[in-house]
């Protein structure tokens, strides 16, 4: 009797130690660190950052994107940057204008702390075509600024 109940334990040990290697978590990382290889591109890229309702304020995923541009564009050649500036969250012109202009500042002197500078800057303050002003609020969409940033490889590369 007691032989049964030991072999039953062991038993259920057993199917109770083969329970995580067929679970779904996911494997433990390695142990020792992993090298992957920064690979510069100097394309063309573009950057979108959006903004939250009436600020001209960067977020921290705006400021992580920007960074991720600035070192994948770092030590290229940068020939011009086109700025493309969307404010739909203000019904009023001038106040829209002023936010465009805030906004599109704000992106650049982002861009400028990263080193990324061009010769050539040019802005597009685009209205956004939108059926009912309140509906602003809900529109990500309609506060962003998309950047198209022309690189080549720069001297030394």
């Amino acid at each position: 009797m007691k032989r049964a109940q030991i072999l039953a334990g062991l038993s259920i040990g057993a199917i109770a130690l083969t329970f995580p290697a067929m679970s779904d978590a996911p494997k433990a990382p390695p142990l020792e660190p992993v090298h992957v290889p920064f690979e510069r591109s100097c394309e063309d890229t573009e950057i979108t950052v959006y903004f939250s309702n009436q600020e001209a304020v960067l977020s921290s995923y705006a400021v992580r994107s920007l960074n991720t541009a600035g070192d994948r564009l770092a030590g290229c050649s940068i020939s011009n940057i086109e700025a493309k500036v969307i404010s739909a969250d203000s019904t009023d012109t001038e106040r829209s204008t002023t936010l465009s202009e805030a906004r599109a500042a704000i992106v650049l002197e982002a861009l400028n702390a990263r080193g990324i500078r061009a010769r050539d800057v040019r802005m597009n303050f685009a209205p956004a075509v939108v059926s009912d002003p309140a509906e602003t609020t809900n529109l990500p969409m309609a506060r962003r600024v998309d950047l198209t940033v022309t690189a080549s490889k720069g001297y030394g590369l």
